[in-house]
């Protein structure tokens, strides 16, 4: 009985003392056009649910003009089946991204190209 003890006792520390695997977050890419201008630009990074901002991921690319992005739509071009992804922008979302719905109009207008301000936005995607 003792040595049945012993042993169950081992097997719980050595599984309690195995390191978890980490699981790393699939990646995204999620682009910007501006249909006025002609610009557009991607940028990839994890879908771990983290909110970046635009201007980090967009703000030396060719959607950004005199320190500001601009951008007439979203798209995700490269994502995992689970991707869901929401842009944020003043606190309020202009798009919510996801594998069956990936691109999106952000100036709310489908019959207009009216380029958004979206330096201060955030995207968050998680999968």
């Amino acid at each position: 009985m003792k040595s049945i003890l012993a042993v169950c006792s081992l097997l719980v520390a050595s599984v309690a003392a195995a390191p978890l695997e980490a699981r790393t977050a699939p990646s995204v890419t999620f682009s910007l056009a501006n249909d006025q201008s002609g610009a557009n630009a991607a940028a990839s990074f994890p879908a771990d649910g983290t909110s970046r901002t635009i201007a980090s991921l967009f703000g030396t690319s060719s959607v950004a003009s005199n320190g500001h992005v601009w951008a007439t739509s979203a798209q995700l071009t490269a994502f995992p089946q689970t991707i869901t992804c929401a842009l944020t922008n003043n606190g309020v979302t202009i798009a919510a991204l996801s594998a069956e719905r990936t691109f999106a109009d952000v100036d709310g207008n489908p019959n207009a190209a009216i380029p958004v301000d979206l330096t201060g936005a955030l995207i968050n995607c998680q999968a």
